[in-house]
This record gives C-alpha cells, sequence and structure tokens, in this order.
C-alpha cells in the first residue's frame, strides 16, 4: 500500500519553500506565483533555513490570500503572513498510508499536508499527490 513517503519520493520539486511569518502578503503570493505552487510554511522571523516544529508556526494557502483579498487592497497592504496564516497547523509523518492521508485532509477540509519526519519538517503533500493514486 502507498505511503506518504512514496509521494515524497515521486515530488518534482525537492524544496520546501517557506517565507518569514513578518512577511508582506505581495512578497508570499509573488513566492507562490514564481514557484508554481499553492502553499508556502510560515517560520519564525529570523530562524533561518531551521525547519523544525518549534520553527514552523503555520501554513499559508492560496484560499488565505484570498480571504486576505476579500478585505480590499488596502487591508492586503497592511497584513502581514502571520495575520492571515491558518496558525493550526495539521500535519503528518512519510509513513502515514495513503488512505490516511486523504482521511486526514478531507476530514479537516485541507489541501496541504506537512509531512514531519520527528521533528524535521520532510515536505508537503497535496490532493493531487494522495487522489491520483
Amino acid at each position: 500500500m502507498k505511503k506518504v513517503k512514496d509521494h515524497l519520493n515521486e515530488q518534482k520539486y525537492w524544496d520546501i519553500f517557506t517565507i518569514p511569518e513578518d512577511s508582506n502578503l505581495f512578497d508570499a503570493a509573488t513566492l507562490m506565483n514564481k514557484n508554481k505552487i499553492g502553499a508556502l510554511m510560515i517560520i519564525k522571523s529570523g530562524s533561518g533555513d531551521h525547519l523544525s516544529k518549534s520553527s514552523v508556526v503555520g501554513i499559508l494557502t492560496e484560499r488565505d490570500l484570498v480571504y486576505a483579498l476579500s478585505g480590499g487592497s488596502k487591508t492586503f497592504q497592511e497584513k502581514t503572513v502571520k495575520d492571515v496564516m491558518t496558525k493550526k497547523l495539521i500535519h503528518t509523518c512519510p509513513e502515514t498510508e495513503n488512505s490516511e492521508a486523504k482521511e486526514i485532509m478531507l476530514k479537516n477540509q485541507i489541501r496541504h499536508l506537512p509531512v514531519f519526519s520527528d521533528e524535521h519538517l520532510v515536505g508537503i503533500i497535496s490532493m493531487r499527490d494522495v487522489f491520483k493514486v
């Protein structure tokens, strides 16, 4: 049976895209567009490239950006990533079965699922990954 680690091994890009929590939303949107991705991991300002559970503070998705835009362009310009990111980080591990990853995503109505191995962020899988099996 397929596992989350198999999806990570199949990904074209190994980069985990991050942005500091005090960044502006325009920079976040630009980074997402440039890399053709639907989510960014948000890290504590000043934590560098350290991607542990203690430095990752949330996730910013396309949906979060749309909600921010609904407040008008002035609101979008004044808010930071920390203001609109999803703080409740739902995640899984590499050994999770594909069917369980699907269930987690459906139950929580999320499209992106960060993957932690012990305390280290090792990747992100999307609904596209788990449903194309």
